[in-house]
């Protein structure tokens, strides 16, 4: 039979060997675990360099379309001055003209009121001698 020192020194081997077992254990599973993660970086760094492009390329479009409106911006503003001067020679000329009183009659045309806030031409010119 064996003796109880080669118990004792095979319990402490088997000790030791459990100890290192799960020791190896632990370690591997830590190493998947940065491997994963690993993973996971790569896959988000790749994803937000998709977004970036997405979003200059959606910079650049908004850019042009900006561009693109400017001119009908600028050709609405041109056709609602040319509007607004017909319509006041038109209202100037109804103060003498029969039929031009009878289109603003029919049409409703009338000059609009200034923007609250805003004086009127008399009164900027008292504020201003004050």
């Amino acid at each position: 039979m064996s003796s109880p020192e080669s118990t004792s020194s095979n319990s402490s081997n088997y000790t030791l060997f459990l100890l290192a077992l799960a020791a190896s254990v632990f370690l591997g599973a830590q190493l998947g675990a940065v491997q994963r993660g690993s993973e996971t970086m790569r896959w988000q760094q790749a994803n937000s360099e998709k977004q970036i492009e997405s979003l200059k390329d959606s910079k650049k479009r908004f850019a042009e379309a900006i561009v693109k409106r400017d001119e009908q911006v600028k050709q609405s503003g041109q056709v609602q001055t040319q509007y607004t001067a017909l319509f006041n020679d038109l209202l100037d000329l109804s103060k003498t003209d029969e039929d031009a009183k009878k289109v603003v009659q029919k049409w409703g045309i009338q000059r609009q009121a200034p923007a609250e806030g805003a004086a009127k031409p008399d009164e900027k010119k008292a504020s201003e001698t004050k």
